[in-house]
């Protein structure tokens, strides 16, 4: 009897099945290691090496291209480029988005509402064209200091238009373009949307207003009278605890020695 419950047993508990032994690989012989390294490695198609180095190149390109765009690596004369035969600040390939031929039904064009700036035209969708006056009702209410005074009547008197825009160069927060017809002030996209976005145009407006008043893309003396009215417009309208434009940042560091070494500066960084 015991030993036919023995049996049962051995039936119901299998045995576990044993893994073979892994001992140490063997070591390989000189004339096998020879043999290896005799062998032919695989040759790569021609495609592939081309690719390999298009994509090299692409890379080292994108990287200068980032950095080199980077404000805080550029000399603070630098920040904004310096101008073309008819734009304040080149700012390479320009778009006006709402001009394009599949936005044209949603195109506004109107007077800004505040009487000091009721010659210049606001353009833009609905939304764009109400920040924009804001900003200029902004502007419209600063004190008239000489430099923001001047720089809101070469607004008004050249009957500038202004609207939004996208640029190639995009460390630039605005420029304008002069032609055979009124001045167009482009303001960066980036200002549409973000705190304090009517004030952040204000400011840009005040800067390019300093132009403007020159008549035509300035020369660093006029860069330099550019950022002074920016500079003062940036403490008049940033007061609430809102962070201000980088511009601002970038003024108040040019103007913080003598014009002499601030124009010296500018013409460094390719201001005339």
């Amino acid at each position: 009897m015991a030993r036919q419950l023995s049996d049962r047993s051995r039936l119901r508990s299998p045995r576990r099945p044993r893994l073979p032994a892994v001992g140490r690989p063997r070591r390989l012989s000189p004339d096998e290691v020879a043999a290896i390294r005799a062998r032919p490695w695989p040759r790569l198609p021609w495609w592939l090496w081309l690719a390999v180095v298009l994509t090299t190149v692409t890379m080292v390109v994108v990287g200068v291209g980032i950095f080199g765009t980077v404000p805080d690596q550029l000399p603070v004369a630098a920040r904004r480029s310096p101008p073309t035969a008819t734009q304040s600040h080149g700012v390479g390939d320009l778009r006006v988005p709402i001009l394009e031929p599949e936005n044209r039904d949603r195109l506004v064009r109107r007077q800004a509402s505040c009487p000091r700036l009721d010659q210049v035209t606001l353009v833009g969708t609905a939304g764009e064209v109400g920040l924009l006056d804001a900003a200029a009702t902004k502007l419209c209410a600063l004190r008239s200091t000489a430099p923001i005074q001047r720089a809101r009547s070469g607004l008004q008197d050249a009957r500038a238009v202004v609207q939004f825009a996208r640029f190639e160069l995009t460390i630039n927060e605005s420029t304008t373009v002069f032609g055979a017809g009124p001045p167009q002030v482009m303001v960066h996209s980036k200002f549409q949307q973000g705190e304090a976005a009517a004030d952040r145009v204000a400011v840009v407006l005040v800067h390019e207003g300093a132009h403007v008043a020159d008549g035509g893309p300035p020369d660093a003396a006029g860069e330099l009278a550019a950022r002074t009215a920016e500079l003062d417009a940036c403490g008049r309208l940033f007061t609430g605890g809102a962070q201000p434009n980088r511009g601002c940042a970038d003024a108040a560091a040019l103007l913080s020695g003598d014009d002499a070494s601030a124009i010296q500066r500018l013409k460094e960084a390719g201001y005339r």
